[in-house]
């Protein structure tokens, strides 16, 4: 296993942020993984796993210990079952899927970042997420033991997974897709990528940087009384944070190089030179102004990594 070090990570985010890895190893398979801990392990070195660098926001300071980034991008197709490694970029397996005539991935359209991130974090839109197409997830645990997990016992809710709570690595994903309207499905992933195209900004950020805000955790009357138009999203029973952040009038607001999108209020920009102090401030800002202006808690969707 090649173990380089003060690699940048910036240049392996989307955000284009960040200091750099004290160790960094590149996976390109479940042996490079546990060799890679191995060595972290002989060497008394924390290990910290990087994907496809969206949703994630690396410190300016960089990482200490062992950085690995999972570029397992092992892909099997068996009628409608799927193996995928964690390194697979989202959009790469969509049309793949598409091309075997196997629908199902249509609500990853847009989405950044690989088959690892996205599972870890239950990706999804339009109240579809990998949950619905998860079966089953083989792992490393914190032993650096392979382990299997199935979809009923990995713990998906709304952007959660077991993977969030526990220091366990996604190594290999199967999928089960169907057999269904391809040309029809190709049209739904054709408008859904111009509707990203016109109302997401293009450049740098994390995606969205909070999560949207279930209804059962505000108080609607009192959002009614603030001009808060709840009877919009009654459909998923979420308002969009993008939606209250805007009401609060922070579209634009800049800190430093860091910026909340004027294209779309729950984006982050990185206007060149942004630092991620900078986009904390920003963030603890918009968290602020949200919660005294209309009684919200924002709660980060993107990972900090300090």
């Amino acid at each position: 296993m090649n173990i380089q070090k003060n690699i940048p990570l910036k240049d392996y985010t989307t955000f284009k942020i960040g200091g750099p890895a004290e160790y960094f190893a590149d996976a390109k398979s479940i042996e490079d993984v546990q060799e890679a801990f191995a060595w972290a392990k002989e060497n008394n070195q924390p290990v910290r796993v990087l994907g496809g660098g969206s949703n994630m926001l690396v410190s300016d300071a960089g990482l200490k210990g062992l950085v690995i980034k999972l570029s397992l991008d092992k892909l099997e197709f068996n009628e409608d079952k799927v193996i995928v490694g964690p390194g697979v970029v989202l959009s790469y397996l969509l049309n793949q899927s598409l091309s075997k005539d196997l629908t199902g991935l249509e609500f990853t359209a847009g989405i950044p970042g690989t088959v690892g991130g996205a599972t870890r974090g239950n990706a999804g839109t339009y109240g579809v997420a990998m949950d619905s197409v998860v079966q089953k997830i083989k792992y490393l645990d914190e032993n650096q033991s392979l382990q299997e997990i199935t979809s009923k016992d990995a713990e998906f809710a709304y952007r959660h997974s077991i993977f969030k709570t526990k220091d366990w690595i996604i190594l290999e994903v199967e999928l089960k897709l169907q057999k269904g309207d391809v040309k029809a499905a190709q049209e739904l992933v054709k408008e859904r990528l111009q509707y990203r195209q016109d109302t997401q900004p293009n450049l740098p950020s994390a995606g969205c940087i909070f999560k949207n805000v279930h209804f059962k955790d505000v108080d609607l009357k009192d959002l009614k009384v603030k001009n808060i138009e709840i009877d919009k999203f009654d459909k998923f029973k979420k308002i969009p944070a993008a939606y209250i952040i805007e009401k609060a009038g922070l579209k634009g607001h800049i800190i430093g190089g860091a910026q909340v999108s004027d294209v779309h209020a729950n984006y982050i920009v990185n206007q060149g030179e942004a630092t991620a102090e900078q986009v904390i401030m920003l963030i603890s800002f918009i968290k602020q102004q949200v919660r005294d202006k209309y009684g919200v808690q924002l709660q980060e969707e993107v990972q900090l990594l300090v």
